[in-house]
């Protein structure tokens, strides 16, 4: 499995366009938090999200794209290949 962490942003999001997508993005496992090794869960900012998958990162930029774009045209794409990862300030998901 090779994990990535996707930025997804718009010029100009209308109202709902992230709730929106982050409902399509679930659909396949992309999630708008990250669980750390003690297995707490924390929420990533708006529009960042965490995936494990098997697929080649130019495969996920891609398929991301399309799907962010189904929700609101022109969106802007990262996606990132990691390893490691530490952070700092994310709010902590009750209850997981």
């Amino acid at each position: 499995m090779v994990n990535y962490i996707i930025r997804v942003a718009y010029a100009e999001p209308q109202p709902g366009t992230f709730d929106k997508l982050n409902a399509e993005l679930a659909k396949y496992n992309i999630a708008g938090a990250i669980k750390a090794d003690d297995g707490k869960g924390y929420f990533l900012p708006q529009g960042e999200y965490c995936y494990s998958g098997a697929e080649p990162i130019n495969e996920v930029r891609d398929a991301i794209h399309r799907l962010a774009a189904s929700v609101q045209p022109e969106p802007s794409v990262l996606v990132v290949e990691v390893t490691t990862l530490a952070w700092s300030g994310l709010r902590l998901i009750e209850g997981v």
